[in-house]
């Protein structure tokens, strides 16, 4: 099965992109930025546009798949090519081939968007946890009230950042006060995503046993702990509710976030009924 994820950025006043994803039977083998050439009118035009393009990329790519699907998140861009799925069967011949609406949240179609605005979009192998969202667990907030449970988050250091590297500070604090401020990552710029990057220099990091024993001597309970979201690492969030974390598996915890305010002090604001 080929799958193709595409999607545009519309720009009025400059330049306009297409971002496209291939699959081969679930395994990515491909991702693109793309400029487009003509000059579309408005969204709808970009989006026919990206249809179009993908369909150079099953020319490029195709290698006699039984079935090929290529999606976009335009439900009026889609209702137009799927009156031309008889025609493109005739030149794939061979293959079952069909375009269809996916929202824009799922997993691939979401790097499409990422990549149509150059954004580089980097898959990490690192397994994917299921993020919670804080607002509507009140069993959360007041566990981190009453049970002191640490929360785990990183704050982007300004003076310490540049255009050729982002510094992260470690902030690990409970309902009471901060207790560890001190750790301090500087991930150069380009590549894998620096937040990525980041998540994983800090997971490795904490799965260092003198790390551990510090942080410890702090009186932080690593277990049971929470990793929050915020918009320093929004980054790490996949689709479906799943995100990389910078906690290792080894330390049981949970990521939480809230889809609006992503600020910890939102979180423990909302934590503060629950004393």
């Amino acid at each position: 099965m080929l799958e193709v994820y595409c999607d545009s950025s519309y720009n009025e006043n400059g330049d306009s992109y297409i971002g496209c994803v291939v699959l081969r039977e679930g395994r990515q083998i491909h991702q693109s930025t793309t400029e487009v050439r003509d000059n579309p009118r408005n969204n709808l035009d970009c989006e026919l546009d990206a249809l179009d393009f993908a369909i150079s990329l099953v020319r490029i790519f195709s290698k006699g798949d039984k079935e090929i699907v290529v999606y976009n998140d335009s439900t009026e861009a889609v209702k137009n090519f799927q009156g031309k799925a008889e025609g493109a069967e005739q030149e794939f011949s061979g293959s079952g081939i069909s375009f269809e609406y996916i929202p824009r949240e799922k997993m691939y179609q979401a790097a499409a968007d990422s990549l149509s605005k150059k954004f580089p979009v980097f898959f990490s192998s690192t397994a994917m946890c299921s993020v919670e969202s804080f607002s509507r667990r009140e069993d959360i907030l007041s566990d981190i009230t009453r049970n002191k449970s640490s929360v785990f988050y990183l704050e982007k250091v300004p003076e310490m950042s540049s255009n050729k590297k982002t510094c992260y500070r470690l902030v690990v604090r409970t309902m009471e006060k901060i207790l560890s401020d001190d750790r301090f990552y500087t991930i150069k710029k380009g590549g894998p995503g620096t937040q990525v990057k980041a998540a994983e220099e800090i997971r490795k990091d904490l799965s260092n046993p003198e790390v551990l024993s510090s942080l410890k001597s702090k009186g932080i309970r690593l277990e049971n702990s929470y990793f929050l979201l915020t918009d320093e690492t929004w980054g790490l969030r996949g689709t479906d509710s799943q995100a990389c974390s910078i906690l290792p598996p080894s330390i049981p915890h949970k990521i939480i976030c809230d889809e609006v305010d992503r600020s910890p002090q939102n979180l423990f604001k909302r934590a503060e009924r629950f004393r």
